[in-house]
């Protein structure tokens, strides 16, 4: 959890308690799109996007 806060902080630049007070349904909706946008930026580096 703690590595999913970190994630969380950097790009949305929330703080801890911002973050834990999310609904854990709304927190991993908020990774998936960090997952989702950083696979993207990969496949356009590699030129398969």
């Amino acid at each position: 959890m703690l590595h999913d806060v970190h994630r969380l902080a950097v790009r949305y630049h929330w703080s801890e308690d911002q973050i834990l007070r999310l609904t854990l349904p709304r927190r991993a909706a908020y990774l998936a799109i960090i997952e989702a946008e950083d696979d993207r930026r990969l496949f356009d580096a590699l030129g398969e996007g």
